[in-house]
């Protein structure tokens, strides 16, 4: 005995040292970058590696881009720094600042990026993936559609997906083509007027505001007083929100059926009226326009072009008188004139605000804030669908393994669905389960990357910080319907559904185990004690994860690292840093001997979802009798039942073999004896009385529980 608590102890105090190492190795692993540059600085930034030939970069007056001159003093070509030009996020929330470079002849030279934050690339997929990924675009028209992995277009040149980027690689196509476009547009090498041509859909339906909003008709800005630099509690500063009104369904309801109706009177060709509607402690209308007649602190921004309003082009808005909408301090209708906005692209909404900062008697610190608007295909359908969305190209390139994973999670709800059915056979059950399993692995995990992690659950939990995004979780289809499976499943069945049946980890894990079985390895167990106290620290693990990405989102996923999911399933094991590849080695190695070790003791994300996962609705049956036996307990490798015979839904994996052994009259033993009490009636012995109160102790205790 003494013996084995050493070893356990031993095992625990090892395995826990490994888990801190990966925690506090990976955040230096793969730094993309210290900080991103604040502005375009080609002093200290590559610009000659992006535009070959040119031996300066001299400024362009009011742009935000650098022009480059040969030896001869000859334009070779514009260089701009992406976040000067466009707003692209990718999978991080944060954009992938790259330097871009134009030539006279609208291709693009060259691109560089500079800086990102992208959690896959900084601790997962080698840097040169994603540097040959930016390479192709040099030489390219900026006229020719390039799409990522496959387009609807038959036109359009494809380029790779980088398997496990696939948003990133998105949103970087986006920011290069856009920036390289937007630059074109300004220095006039394309004309200013090409641009998708669209129009309003038109609905004789007044939406209210739930629609509009479930629609994503608006663009929403909120600045708060911390982010102004004030103290005080965490209240809005200002919150608007922002929208193109020229659709009936939306400019009815904002401004009412007449005032919509005249205000569209007033507009001219390729004007359209903007809606403003804002609360908080400060005006978005500023001091500027009681002064002169121009809006200081709100204006339109779309690539390089910005327009500015007067109070020509201003009409106030008292009231919003859409169904359901909330009252808002202040309203405005703004009129976009001169054909200054391009409504089939993403816009920006800019509000500056100001405060007093305490150095003089006028002096005030200035900051500026932005939100971006595409109006949905609902309100705006471009003509030719226009160039996909980030979210749409994703659903588009995985529609095939979105109906292959949506079919496999649907066996395997109506298994359990079936579960009578499912557990009236032992062998049946085993042999399905780990049919199942080998799927999960092979199907779910290798071929298709559908490896839920504990960093969705970290997204979720900071959306609490900045707010709700729906494209954030849209951009990774296979996870997106993984995860509305998981929900379902937990509630209704618990976690072991996905935990036990179909998450890919989880069945490599088993199957090692299974493996290590038919080789006849030894088969390690922690003694109660050690067991129990070891399981909890998957929940330390988890709290931690939480607490480090609130404080740094990009520090939380690099912390997430833990889980060795990108090793198995994204990234070959052998490519990585040693301690990622000797981590990965470890966890294998342990479950050929070991039943599942990381994810009984480690696993933040099964943590995570043993919460929800203990108010299942539906566990396996149980009786009054299995209190009192030990056959299931035995046969339990989660060690999920309890000395009273109940199970533990946070610990439980749903193999279900408790439930086939409770169904099984050759096995469960309230079962056998009520069997051999029949079998002696269908032979005519009549039942002494011994007999029958046995079998009225046996009719209690075959009793659900």
């Amino acid at each position: 005995m003494l013996g084995e608590r050493s070893i356990a102890s031993r095992v625990a105090r090892r395995i826990s040292l490994i888990v801190v190492a990966v925690a506090l190795t990976s955040p230096w692993t793969a730094q993309a970058g210290t900080a991103p540059p604040e502005r375009l600085d080609c002093s200290k930034l590559p610009c000659a590696r992006v535009l070959p030939g040119a031996a300066s970069f001299l400024p362009v007056a009011k742009q935000p881009f650098v022009v480059g001159k040969d030896k001869a003093g000859k334009t070779v070509g514009w260089v701009a720094l992406s976040t000067d030009v466009v707003d692209i996020k990718g999978y991080s929330g944060k954009p992938l600042v790259t330097l871009v470079a134009l030539t006279p002849q609208a291709k693009i030279s060259g691109a560089l990026i500079v800086h990102h934050s992208e959690p896959i690339m900084l601790v997962g997929i080698p840097a040169n993936k994603l540097t040959d990924f930016v390479d192709f675009y040099a030489g390219k028209s900026i006229a020719t559609q390039i799409a990522v992995g496959a387009s609807p277009n038959p036109k359009a040149i494809t380029v790779d997906v980088i398997s496990g980027a696939t948003v990133t690689v998105l949103a970087e196509n986006r920011t290069i083509l856009e920036t390289a476009r937007q630059v074109a547009e300004a220095v006039g090498v394309i004309k200013a007027t090409s641009r998708a041509r669209g129009a309003f859909v038109a609905s004789k339906e007044v939406w209210s505001w739930q629609r509009m909003i479930d629609q994503d008709v608006f663009g929403r800005l909120r600045v708060t007083h911390s982010q102004m630099g004030l103290a005080g509690p965490e209240l809005s500063f200002v919150d608007l929100y922002f929208t193109i009104a020229d659709a009936p369904q939306v400019g009815k309801a904002l401004l009412g059926e007449h005032e919509y109706a005249w205000m569209k009177k007033q507009l001219a060709a390729d004007e359209h009226l903007l809606v403003v509607l804002g609360n908080g402690s400060n005006s978005f209308k500023g001091s500027g326009f009681v002064r002169g007649g121009i809006f200081d602190r709100v204006r339109v921004e779309q690539g390089l072009r910005t327009v500015m309003f007067t109070d020509r082009d201003y009409k106030n808005l008292t009231s919003t008188p859409a169904r359901g909408a909330p009252s808002f301090k202040e309203g405005a209708v703004f009129i976009v004139r001169s054909g200054k906005l391009d409504v089939g692209r993403s816009f920006d909404l800019v509000f500056l605000g100001s405060h007093y900062d305490g150095r003089g008697g006028f002096s005030r610190e200035f900051r500026a804030f932005r939100a971006s608007l595409r109006l949905p295909s609902s309100v705006y359908r471009v003509e030719g669908g226009g160039e996909q969305s980030i979210v749409g190209a994703a659903w588009y390139n995985a529609k095939h393994k979105v109906a292959i994973l949506s079919a496999i999670l649907l066996i395997v709800a109506l298994l359990f669905v079936r579960r009578r059915w499912l557990t009236a056979k032992m062998k049946r059950l085993q042999a399905i389960h780990t049919a199942t399993m080998i799927v999960a692995f092979v199907i779910l995990g290798v071929v298709l990357h559908a490896q839920p992690s504990v960093t969705q659950v970290l997204t979720l939990v900071g959306t609490t910080k900045g707010g709700w995004s729906w494209s954030l979780f849209l951009s990774e289809p296979q996870i997106f319907i993984f995860w509305i499976f998981i929900a379902i499943v937990t509630i209704v069945w618990g976690r072991g559904v996905f935990c036990g049946w179909t998450c890919p980890y989880g069945a490599f894990n088993e199957l090692l185990f299974k493996l290590g079985r038919f080789l006849r390895l030894p088969a390690f167990e922690l003694p109660e004690r050690w067991h129990l106290l070891l399981r909890k620290l998957r929940y330390l693990i988890l709290l931690g994860l939480v607490a480090v990405f609130l404080w740094s989102p990009e520090l939380g996923e690099k912390f997430a690292e833990v889980e060795p999911f990108k090793s198995t399933f994204y990234v070959m094991p052998w490519t990585r840093p040693l301690l990622f590849l000797s981590w990965w080695l470890l966890l294998a190695l342990l479950a050929l001997v070991w039943y599942r070790p990381f994810c009984r003791y480690l696993c933040p994300l099964g943590a995570a979802l043993a919460v929800p996962g203990s108010l299942r609705r539906s566990g396996p049956r149980r009786r009054v009798f299995c209190e009192h036996c030990k056959i299931c307990t035995r046969g339990c490798e989660p060690r999920a039942i309890r000395s009273d015979g109940t199970i533990d839904p946070r610990e439980c994996l749903s193999c279900m073999e408790c439930e086939a052994n409770y169904r099984d009259s050759q096995v469960c033993p309230p079962l056998v004896g009520l069997q051999q009490l029949a079998d002696r009636r269908r032979a005519g012995v009549a039942l002494t009385v011994d007999e029958k109160a046995r079998e009225s102790r046996l009719q209690h205790d075959v009793k659900r529980v």
